[in-house]
């Protein structure tokens, strides 16, 4: 992977929150064909300020699309922590991504950070619907605790506590 530096990640996030054309560009190389472009646009994108998010959920229905179908680990990563910034109303459930991250929640080699980021949104999307409380709740139970690294063993019993 070519080498950015966090100094250059946070100039093109500065560039993309005033210049609307280089916030679009930056959406598009997330769909590129070369990995580093794709994992550093996205990393610049997770350094816009919380306003921006009005444009980060526009682009809601590719980043789900990426955070699920990606075999790049960073990407999913990333693209989840994006995902993770949004509010989700009842109308917003997508059950293509409730059921990638209760799936994932579970998967003891996947990484932490996508576990915890999966807990989270998956709690989003949940808590409008009892029903749906009531699965992720039996996910949560399912994990052993003693398997897990510090961060996820935290979401999760935050998230449970929730519930």
């Amino acid at each position: 992977m070519a080498t950015m530096h966090i100094g250059e990640i946070k100039a093109m996030a500065r560039q993309a929150h005033d210049d609307a054309a280089a916030r679009e560009s930056l959406f598009e190389a997330l769909q590129d064909y070369d990995r580093d472009e794709s994992v550093h646009a996205a990393w610049a994108l997770t350094h816009l300020p919380k306003e921006d998010n009005i444009h980060i959920a526009a682009h809601r229905e590719e980043l789900v699309m990426l955070a699920t179908t990606t075999p790049d680990t960073s990407l999913r990563r990333i693209t989840l922590s994006l995902l993770e910034r949004l509010e989700w109303d009842v109308e917003e459930v997508r059950t293509d991504l409730l059921d990638f991250c209760l799936e994932h929640l579970l998967l003891p080699d996947e990484p932490y950070g996508v576990r915890a980021l999966c807990i989270k949104l998956a709690y989003k999307q949940c808590r409008h619907y009892p029903e749906l409380c009531g699965e992720l709740k039996q996910c949560l139970l399912l994990m052993e605790p003693t398997d897990l690294g510090a961060g996820v063993k935290h979401t999760r019993n935050k998230i449970l506590k929730n519930l």
